[in-house]
């Protein structure tokens, strides 16, 4: 990377998460970025807590109508409580890192749920198949 560019990607945007499948897999590189979310590579220079979760919450507001409202409040709710903890932790020293875990795993039995009720009542995903999705 030459120091006159700001990346070597062609787009700058980040990619949000289009499907439930898709939500639940960011969700593990959620996980993996926490407490900070902060990019050490240099890939992503802009990549933090915030850029995260709006990237989350963006997500939760594509797939809404196959959330249904009670859930999609429901995540929303508990992306800002597991940012807020996150951000009250960010040497992972004391505790908060640990509960914001919890509230990520939350997040993704709620994901988890959508989609086995979705299959459950055989409702077809934007191709026309029967996936959870």
């Amino acid at each position: 990377m030459n120091d006159n560019d700001e990346s070597w990607l062609p787009n700058r945007e980040p990619y949000i998460p289009a499907s439930l499948s898709e939500i639940y897999d960011f969700l593990a590189c959620l996980l993996g970025g926490a407490p900070t979310f902060v990019d050490d590579t240099g890939f992503y220079p802009d990549q933090n807590i915030d850029t995260e979760f709006a990237v989350l919450v963006a997500a939760f507001d594509k797939v809404r109508r196959k959330l249904g409202e009670d859930r999609y409040v429901k995540l929303i709710e508990l992306a800002a409580q597991a940012k807020g903890l996150f951000a009250a932790d960010p040497k992972n020293e004391n505790g908060k890192t640990r509960q914001g875990y919890r509230v990520i795993h939350e997040i993704e039995d709620i994901i988890q749920d959508a989609r086995k009720r979705r299959v459950i009542a055989k409702l077809k995903d934007d191709v026309r198949d029967v996936t959870g999705e």
